[in-house]
């Protein structure tokens, strides 16, 4: 199956050369965390934090209910004698011991760092029945609502050298002194479950193996037909692993709706406790408008669909507010393709999308059935859940993405940047009246050297244009 290949411009002979290579994970240690029931890529990121002797402190940052936890918590149990975890998020004492001041003639000084570090101690001894960490992965969940949290831990590993620190915050925002501190934090970001991951989660392993290692056949039609009902099933359920979770005990397509509800209502609830109400309100806004601005055919997100009296300057704010918490993404458009394509994209041109595909079915009420086919999952809401689908797959495998547009006549709805060229990806689920978006693209961006087209069609190379089944992109 060529599904596995990276291509090469030879710039020299003017040709393309088709690679092919296994997902070959990082270390030996993966195949112990990989027999889990929700195996998550990312475990390789903390193994080469592990490997590497643990230095400094792992920080883990994404939006709730990405799994955060419990893959943290996984590796900690395959890779350490013990672990220790505490949640900041409900028990309230860790914040207020590190936020804490003091009121001397109403004028506040912090207390003493020495003093903040005590009592973090003796917290956990009264909680855990030990003074001793050193044995063991500390894990300080949900400190994403504690000011200055950085500051505080970066001193208290300082006091605790032997410690083995891990911070989890439930958001995607990093903070200047993270910034400036990187050799100390080792920052690992968090998203939903990929196709990959839902398809170890569904022990199909053999399935994997077959796209991975049968490197020069098609899928046997038996087998194409398996991968694209899991795809199917992975389309409904979205990549949330809660959801995931509950869908495969039963295989129960009925529990999808109300488990991903239950997520998007702890969202909201979590706005409205982190911003004062007149910012949660416009952050609420913003978040419930990106649904249905995604099924317009134009994709750029306006404001004055919010609200018709909005300004952007009212509710930028807001929409910063989404993405530090990783719910929504931001894809700019990219006024012109010359490399590097972040030199070149426009600030005020942006879509949104929503953290999962799984929960924008939801917010946008949508049905699920066992009549819906793959394409008309791919088809409903004017291609909404297509987009975020391919924005999810695409993003994880390839990175920073954008959009193109040429006036009203061509629409490219991602680019991105290869070692020496931009690369449109054109999507191509039906037959589309637009059929000359790569065409265009090329005409105006002399530099393109391949293009990329999504379809539920096999992998095939035609004319500089590399078809990838929808359930293929993770291989690219």
């Amino acid at each position: 199956m060529v599904i596995y290949f990276l291509i090469t411009h030879l710039s020299k002979q003017n040709t393309y050369h088709i690679s092919f290579y296994s997902n070959i994970k990082i270390y030996n240690h993966d195949v112990k965390i990989r027999r889990s029931f929700m195996y998550r890529d990312v475990i390789n990121n903390l193994l080469a934090w592990y490997e590497e002797g643990h230095n400094g402190i792992l920080y883990v940052k994404g939006a709730y209910g990405v799994g955060k936890t419990w893959t943290v918590k996984d590796f900690a149990k395959a890779y350490y004698n013990d672990l220790k975890s505490v949640d900041c998020y409900k028990n309230t004492a860790f914040k207020n011991i590190i936020t804490r001041k003091i009121d001397k003639d109403n004028d506040e000084d912090d207390v003493s760092i020495e003093t903040k570090i005590s009592d973090v101690d003796f917290i956990l001894e009264q909680h855990f029945g030990t003074n001793d960490f050193s044995d063991c992965l500390l894990i300080f969940d949900e400190i994403q609502n504690i000011p200055d949290a950085a500051e505080f831990f970066l001193e208290y590993s300082k006091a605790h050298p032997t410690y083995k620190l891990c911070l989890i915050s439930s958001s995607m925002n990093v903070t200047e002194f993270e910034y400036t501190h990187m050799d100390i934090f080792n920052i690992i970001r968090m998203r939903p479950m990929t196709f990959e991951e839902f398809m170890i989660a569904n022990k199909a392993n053999d399935l994997l193996s077959l796209i991975e290692n049968d490197k020069n056949k098609k899928l046997k039609k038996e087998d194409e037909e398996k991968v694209k009902s899991l795809l199917r099933d992975y389309m409904l359920t979205g990549g949330m692993p809660g959801v995931v979770k509950v869908f495969l005990k039963n295989h129960d397509y009925s529990v999808i709706k109300a488990e991903q509800k239950k997520i998007l209502d702890e969202y909201e609830k979590r706005i409205r406790k982190a911003f004062v109400y007149a910012q949660a309100q416009r952050t609420v806004r913003i978040w419930t408008s990106v649904p249905t601005q995604l099924t317009r055919d134009n994709k750029k997100f306006m404001y004055r669909f919010v609200d018709e009296n909005a300004r952007a300057r009212e509710y930028y704010n807001a929409t910063q507010n989404l993405l530090d918490l990783g719910l929504v993404r931001k894809l700019p458009r990219v006024k012109e393709c010359t490399l590097p394509l972040e030199d070149h994209f426009d600030e005020k041109s942006f879509e949104l999308f929503m953290i999962d595909h799984g929960l924008l079915r939801t917010a946008l009420n949508l049905d699920i059935n066992d009549d819906l086919t793959l394409l008309d999952i791919f088809t409903e809401a004017n291609g909404a859940i297509a987009e975020q689908y391919l924005f999810q797959e695409l993003s994880h495998k390839v990175g920073f993405l954008y959009y193109w547009i040429s006036g009203a006549t061509a629409r490219i709805p991602f680019v991105y940047e290869s070692e020496d060229a931009p690369v449109p990806v054109d999507i191509r689920f039906t037959e589309n009246k637009k059929a000359q978006n790569i065409k265009s693209f090329r005409e105006k961006n002399k530099n393109t050297e391949f293009s990329l087209k999504i379809s539920l069609e096999q992998v095939s190379l035609k004319d500089k244009v590399l078809n990838v089944p929808a359930y293929g992109i993770h291989c690219l």
